[in-house]
């Protein structure tokens, strides 16, 4: 049996209990895998965004790895901790594992699948036209150190904004931002493509399609430097499901919309909106450039003002990724509809 446990308000609970409190949704996956190995894996939410994952276990791709995959809902707060004793082997929320690891955390991110954030930053009023106009304003995020504070972070360094000249308030959910996005109690924010959906554009202007200007490390997966160096093996077979997913998500469109809709019980509008976002964001072979790397450590170092930050190669191990790609093609394998 394959399953997703779904976790309601997991922040700051002990993961044993959590996994005790697990709503279980039934997805009857019975293909006789007796003597499957379980691993656990955790997630932030039944999205496109994980639609390799997805697509993975309904096209039998973990089943081929004789594995059983058990998937977890839980924010990177909750799940980096799981991840470093060793209650998770992996976690997808790759971007809180990587500040662990620049905390010392025995961790390493193995897998980006998606790098470009689809985040728009949107002004909330007419007279913003231009980053530089934003010195002075207030700017919304979801919490400071996040995905989106660090994308912002990468894109006023870009066009040499100093980012002490803006004010980011932290307002947490999605809601609270929205609200103050519609009444221009802040001056911009970064929405989703869904999002914008939701609460419209207001006399805005969009500033800047985050995505097209910079590259992060926002999803994927990273497991314990213990798993890695005991179990090599388990970690390998669990990125060829996830790889073999990732590569029939992008190539067949309908088929993926059907398979995220049994976990996303969204609008089909905006499963598609996310479905075509994330395609947009994905990496090329899952996993970036040194390059990228280099610049989001050291932008994550000057943000907890960290002298002297690890090299990559204590954070980021593409290895294995990089030896399945290698071999997939070496094979000619080719997804099938």
């Amino acid at each position: 049996m394959w399953s997703i446990i779904t976790i309601r308000e997991s922040r700051g609970v002990d993961m044993k209990n959590i996994l005790q409190l697990g709503l279980f949704l039934s997805m009857s996956f019975c293909h006789g895998l007796v003597w499957a190995e379980n691993i656990v894996v955790s997630l932030v939410t039944p999205s496109a965004a994980y639609m390799d994952h997805f697509v993975a276990l309904e096209k039998g791709y973990f089943r081929e790895q004789n594995l059983s995959v058990e998937y977890i809902r839980a924010g990177g707060g909750v799940a980096t901790p799981a991840l470093l004793s060793g209650e998770l082997h992996l976690s997808t929320s790759a971007g809180s594992a990587l500040s662990a690891g620049l905390r010392g955390g025995p961790v390493k991110i193995v897998y980006t699948n998606l790098s470009k954030p689809s985040y728009k930053f949107i002004s909330t009023k007419a007279e913003i036209r231009t980053l530089k106009d934003l010195v002075g304003k207030r700017i919304a995020i979801n919490s400071f150190g996040d995905t989106q504070h660090l994308a912002l972070l990468l894109l006023l360094k870009k066009y040499h904004v100093s980012s002490t000249s803006v004010l980011f308030i932290a307002m947490g959910r999605n809601e609270t931002r929205f609200a103050a996005f519609k009444t221009g109690a802040i001056d911009a924010t970064l929405l989703l493509p869904r999002d914008v959906r939701q609460v419209g554009q207001l006399n805005g202007i969009t500033l800047a399609d985050i995505g097209k200007e910079i590259q992060l490390i926002w999803s994927g997966a990273a497991t314990s430097d213990k798993l890695l160096a005991e179990n090599r093996g388990l970690v390998e077979r669990f990125l060829t499901g996830a790889v073999k997913g990732r590569e029939y998500a992008r190539r067949f469109k309908d088929q993926t919309l059907a398979v995220v809709a049994k976990y996303d019980k969204s609008p089909r509008e905006g499963i598609e909106l996310d479905y075509d976002a994330t395609v947009s964001s994905m990496t090329a072979e899952g996993s970036v450039t040194d390059e990228v790397l280099r610049d989001e450590i050291a932008t994550r170092a000057e943000l907890t003002k960290m002298n002297n930050p690890p090299d990559k190669e204590k954070l980021f191990d593409y290895s294995v990724v990089r030896k399945i790609y290698a071999e997939l093609k070496a094979r000619g394998w080719q997804p099938k509809p």
